[in-house]
């Protein structure tokens, strides 16, 4: 930017003079740290600012003296001064003869100057107001002091209102700071006093009078703050008042037919005054600094864009802007600064794509008036003008990235769902975004400012050879003789640098442009004649490229670095760049580079003749491209397999022109590398032996043989290789030796396999040559292996596994070896689906998942056999997968030590699990056998053992599913621990433990168990369904019957019985008739009042109904007892049969009593006529099974249907016999 002045380019901020603050001479002087540290407060905004992102709030303060003098507002032309009526102009107008603009000029700097730096907006005076020595006494008198406060305070007024006449003259603003002590601002006639100045000054009501006192630093900047923030309006009306002034004169020019200049005799002898359209450029430029110094940055930008487009209409005209001449020149500079203003301003906005189309729009307009002006594309100014732009423009970014500026982000835009286009029909275009319209980051710039520069220095130099040739006036002008003396390769490395430093910043993990930049600056470098600068950089460019593989690319850094290094007299750098360029090179070139190499082996000398020049070339610099076949994959220790080497040179190839002596192939292993010394000979292609080159121990190290490289022909080498260890083995290296005078060099290529290329193996050598493909993965290694341990392993089990059991399977190895093996294994339980709990067991170890490095008792003998039993343990059924992983070593037998590393041999078992017995259970429920208390004995039964109430009868069906045998060794009922719940009775023998019983697959196996239910011990439970659990379950101790190894364990299947949930039976009557009766003999019919209710009592009535069937001994009606919760109550009549068969009993009703309110019942003939009656149900004690549900088992299906075709004829019913 330093090619424009300063004054177009700078940020424009409000002026403001600060005066008053001269530092005090006197170190004790109070106000002397006040003052130091207002001037670095008030002078901290740097000056000359291009950018500021603060610049809404922001002034430009400068230090003045108190007498400032400012420049002269109006002056009148000499022409005019004996005029009736003169018109007096600024000093700078272009009417004005001593004016730097008169007679055509637009805008001078010094205009701007004038109000960046001398004439100010506001104008801020700090003075010390005056204050009297402290009493000496407070009866001390005050009139005196006070008659010198008013005599100093008259004289600052005096001051202020003289310094306010010179400055209202230019409608400057006048603020005033009074410096004071912390003692005077807290005298209470502190404020009459600086009434008294304000007025007396005529000092305005408003930001016009402050008072400071020493304060600390924060409180300081506060005091700055909100004193620049009371100004910003008065400055913002100066400022306004300035625009209107000139808007005035603009429309007034425009309206009038004035010209804006002189037509007298004399002014007409001169040159052509400015034209109207130069005048309007003129006022719109005014306007818009004034807007800018408002901070109006829209209003700013459209007077800067409208004054351009004026100026661009201006030099459409040669005659209103001759070209080269001053005030063109002048123009053209004004222009750029316009167009930095422009595109600044979007910047501002964050309106990229406007600000880098206004640049370009600058850049297309001026390209094409240059053309007119003699200036095109063919002259150095054209490409020095666009260099300056672009770097402008570069540096201008950078400064606004240092202050915070965000770049636009390049983001892939989201395809929008677009119709499918219809047959004949074109698809519409895919969003994307142009790139040229797209600002980028300042390295982009640079690097267009630096190839500019390049072309200004190609056609500088191509005009100074021809002017050198054929001189001309050209030669003659500045501007050529100011170009010769400019350092062009200096400045095209400056740009290129600062290219890369910002390429290397913005890279974000795409560092292929910053190569890009690095590779011009290495040309650059070369090109200006820093040779050993050149090569640092494309050292490091080079060894990039290498590493990824660019061939092409790397083609013209080599030769570039090359030249440099001819340059320096680095021999040994020559000579590997002759090898690394022979790559890419075509047949004339190679042939260049091989007669280079020639030269420099006959006319040059090693620095160390006792140690060859190693150079390694990088696998895409490769100059022999070698493949290595090995016709088998794997072979064993110590035998011998073939390989070949195809060496196949391009038809541009210069290696038969390299005197080689000797070809060493490097092995992968440790073995010494074979050297095939070399012999010419003829022919298209060759095919040469080298026979068996041994192993790692006893390698073949060299070998004679004739071979070359001919152009386009291809060299086999073929031979065998072993090892005497396990390894695998390839060709790693080739070195060729190249013996010339005192030299010895050494080239290392990589062995790489031509890419798609089919490997082909040679099978019949010349002349009839034969190949074959060969169809494998990988040919270019070979693997050595020991042979495979010889062993066969067999696991056997009983088919499929039952729940519970220790279940055997036996795993035999035999061996087909004839050497010792010792194996062991490792064997994996894979997790159950349903996360069943399992294990595998040997006799020392038991694991759920894995057991580690099982052993067998003996060491596997040549073609013998070994055993080992593991053990599975199945918790549910299912299939368990089982993995085996073998692992054999060789022992020696002499040193009982391992010859070789483990071999691993791995089996998968799959075994199916299922149930050894499937059962199935039925629960009934009846009253207690044993009966309830009755009412008179509850009390006396309270506190001890409560005993059963009802019975619950479980039957088990159980039914052998296992399709072996097995045998049952034991069934036997364990204890669950319930509380309420007991055993009472069942069908299992107690004399039935240790008799084996066989059962067979079908068997099926019935057992009945009476559990008896005790109450709650919790009185006041509601009456709701109750679950219990039962108290016991049945446990089946079992084997296989047909089980061959010893020592198994009893296998236990637990059969849980349900869970019981007893019925509420309530309240009823339960008759037991004997089975049969006799004629006219008398028996006892037994009836018992149940009330299993636990919370309610019962109030009874009973009759028995007369029949002709039986004759009743007994009362036949009368009330009951209380019956009080879970008790009951016995009758017994007799009965005497009168009639033989089936005779139905006589009807026992039994009713329930309920009084609906006895509490206002006065009589017992008023209670008994409120109550209500409720019949009792009636039950055969021998049909009394109910479910869960107190369903009747016997009349109702478990899903509560009526069962069909019930025999009632036996239901309360006596067979009497004669």
């Amino acid at each position: 930017m330093n090619s424009y002045p300063i004054e177009l380019l700078v940020q424009h901020a409000p002026l403001m003079f600060v005066a008053g603050l001269d530092v005090p001479p006197a170190e004790r002087d109070p106000f002397r740290p006040l003052i130091l540290r207002l001037r670095e407060v008030l002078t901290s905004r740097p000056k000359g600012l291009i950018w500021d992102m603060n610049r809404a709030s922001a002034f430009n303060i400068l230090l003045v003296d108190k007498n400032v003098r400012f420049p002269p507002r109006k002056v009148i032309s000499p022409s005019e001064q004996n005029a009736m009526n003169p018109h007096p102009h600024s000093p700078l107008s272009p009417l004005i003869p001593t004016s730097p603009l008169h007679p055509d000029g637009l805008i001078a700097p010094v205009w701007v100057r004038k109000h960046v730096e001398l004439v100010p907006s506001v104008y801020v005076l700090f003075l010390k107001l005056w204050e009297s020595p402290p009493p000496l006494s407070p009866l001390e008198g005050r009139e005196q002091e006070m008659e010198e406060e008013r005599k100093h305070d008259q004289e600052l007024a005096t001051e202020l209102s003289q310094r306010k006449r010179t400055l209202a003259e230019r409608g400057i603003k006048l603020t005033a700071v009074l410096l004071a002590s912390r003692r005077l601002l807290d005298d209470p006639g502190l404020d009459v006093r600086l009434t008294f100045i304000r007025k007396q000054s005529s000092l305005d009501a408003r930001a016009a009078l402050f008072v400071l006192s020493p304060v600390s630093s924060n409180e300081l900047q506060e005091f700055v703050k909100s004193l620049t923030e009371a100004l910003r309006e008065p400055s913002i009306e100066y400022y306004t008042a300035h625009s209107k002034r000139v808007r005035r004169k603009r429309n007034k020019h425009s309206s009038s037919a004035y010209s804006g200049y002189q037509t007298s005799a004399v002014a007409t002898t001169r040159a052509s005054p400015l034209r109207p359209i130069g005048w309007t450029a003129r006022y719109e430029y005014k306007l818009a600094t004034f807007a800018e110094f408002r901070v109006e940055e829209e209003v700013a930008r459209k007077h800067y864009e409208d004054c351009w487009n004026i100026l661009s209409e201006m030099f459409n005209s040669t005659t209103l802007l001759p070209p080269r001449t001053k005030r063109w020149a002048e123009a053209r500079v004004l222009a750029d600064s316009l167009n930095i203003k422009v595109y600044k301003f979007y910047l501002y906005n964050s309106e990229h794509p406007l600000a880098l189309a206004f640049f370009n729009k600058h850049i297309r307009r001026y390209c094409e008036l240059s053309k007119g002006w003699g200036m095109g594309e063919e002259t150095f100014e054209y490409w020095s003008w666009l260099a300056r732009q672009y770097r402008i423009l570069s540096e201008l970014l950078e400064i606004a990235l240092r202050s915070g500026m965000r770049l636009p982000e390049l983001v892939p835009q989201i395809q929008d769902d677009r119709p499918v286009p219809q047959l004949g029909q074109e698809a519409s275009p895919a969003p994307g975004v142009n790139p040229s319209t797209v600002l980028q980051h300042p390295g982009y710039y640079y690097l267009q400012a630096a190839r500019c520069t390049e072309e200004r220095l190609r056609r500088f130099k191509t005009i100074e050879e021809a002017e050198a040739a054929h001189p001309s006036p050209l030669s003659q002008s500045p501007a050529f003789n100011n170009e010769k003396k400019v350092d062009h390769w200096e400045l095209i490395l400056e740009l290129y640098s600062k290219a890369y430093e910002h390429f290397k910043r913005f890279a974000a993990g795409h560092t292929r442009l910053t190569f890009f930049v690095a590779v011009h600056i290495a040309t650059t470098y070369h090109s200006s004649g820093k040779h050993d600068l050149a090569i640092k950089f494309l050292e490091r460019i080079v060894k990039v490229y290498h590493k990824e593989q660019w061939g092409l690319v790397l083609k013209p850094l080599l030769g570039l670095w090359y030249e440099s290094s001819k340059q320096l007299g680095d021999i040994q750098s020559c000579i590997r760049l002759i090898f690394e360029r022979m790559f890419a090179s075509n047949a004339a070139e190679s042939e260049i580079l091989a007669q280079d190499l020639l030269e420099i082996l006959k006319t040059t000398k090693p620095s160390s003749a006792s140690e060859p020049l190693v150079i390694t070339l990088s696998p895409v610099e490769n100059i022999v491209p070698a493949t290595v076949l090995f016709y088998e994959s794997q072979a064993g220790i110590g035998v011998s397999t073939p390989f070949q080497l195809h060496i196949a040179t391009s038809t541009s190839s210069c290696l038969h022109l390299i005197p080689f002596s000797s070809l060493t192939i490097h092995f992968s292993d440790n073995r010494s590398p074979t050297i095939i010394n070399r012999s010419i000979s003829e022919g298209k292609q060759q095919t040469i032996r080298l026979g068996d080159l041994g192993d790692d121990e006893n390698a073949c190290q060299s070998v004679d043989c004739a071979f070359d490289f001919i152009p386009g022909a291809t060299t086999i080498f073929y031979g065998q290789v072993s090892s005497s260890s396990a390894k695998d083995i390839t060709i790693t290296r080739l070195t060729l030796r190249v013996q010339q005078n005192d030299w010895t060099i050494d080239i290392n290529c990589d062995v790489n396999p031509l890419p798609n290329a089919e490997p082909m193996w040679l099978v019949s050598p010349e002349p009839n040559t034969k190949f074959i493909p060969l169809r494998r993965t990988d040919t270019s290694i070979v693997q050595f292996r020991p042979a495979p341990h010889e062993f066969k392993v067999d696991i056997r089990h009983q088919g499929k596994a039952l729940v519970g059991e220790e279940y055997p399977i036996d795993i035999i190895i035999t061996s087909q070896d004839s050497r010792i093996l010792d194996i062991t294994f490792d064997l994996l339980l894979q997790p159950a689906e349903d996360d069943t709990v399992h294990y595998i067991s040997t006799n020392e170890e038991r694991t759920t998942s894995l057991l580690r490095g099982i052993t067998f008792n003996d060491s596997l003998e040549p073609l013998g056999a070994t055993q080992r039993t593991i053990f599975l343990n199945a918790g549910g059924t299912g299939s368990r997968i089982l993995d085996f992983s073998f692992q054999s070593r060789t022992r020696s037998p002499a040193s009982q030590e391992y010859s070789d590393e483990a071999k691993e041999h791995l089996e998968t078992l799959v075994i199916d699990v299922v149930e050894p017995i499937r059962y199935s259970s039925q629960v009934t429920y009846s009253p207690s056998r044993l009966g309830l208390p009755s009412s008179f004995s509850y009390f006396s039964q309270l506190g001890e053992q409560a005993q059963t109430i009802l019975e619950a009868n479980v039957t088990l069906m159980i039914e052998c599913t296992a399709e072996c045998k097995l045998e049952v060794a034991e069934m036997k009922w364990t204890s669950m621990g319930s509380s309420r719940t007991t055993l009472l009775d069942s069908s299992l023998s107690p004399d039935s433990a240790g008799d084996l019983i066989e059962w067979r697959s079908g068997d099926a196996f019935a057992v009945d168990a009476s559990i008896g239910i005790k109450p709650s011990e919790e009185p006041n439970d509601k009456p709701v369904e109750t679950r219990l659990q039962s108290p016991v379950r049945l446990d089946v101790l079992w084997r296989r019957a047909d089980n061959t190894h010893p020592n198994i364990p009893l296998a236990t299947t637990a059969i849980l019985l349900p869970e019981l949930y007893p019925p509420q039976l309530g309240l009823s009557v339960i008759v037991n008739p004997p089975a049969t009766a006799k004629l006219h003999s008398p028996f006892t019919l037994s009836i018992k009042i149940r009330n299993s209710d636990p919370l309610l009592s019962a109030d009874l009535s009973f009759s028995l109904e007369p029949t002709d069937a039986f004759v009743i001994a007994g009362m036949r009606a009368g009330r009951l007892p209380l019956i009080l919760p879970d008790t009951e109550e016995a009758l017994s009549f007799n009965l005497i049969p009168t009639i033989v068969g089936v005779v139905k009993l006589p009807l026992f009703k039994v009713q329930r009593v309920e009084v609906e309110d006895s509490s206002r019942s006065e009589t017992v003939e008023q209670t008994r006529s409120s109550s209500s009656t409720e019949i009792v149900p009636t039950i055969d004690e021998r049909w009394n099974a109910v479910d869960r549900l107190g369903r009747n088992v016997h009349f109702y299906t478990s899903d509560g249907q009526a069962r069909a075709e019930i025999d009632l004829s036996l239901w309360l019913a006596i067979l009497v016999l004669a």
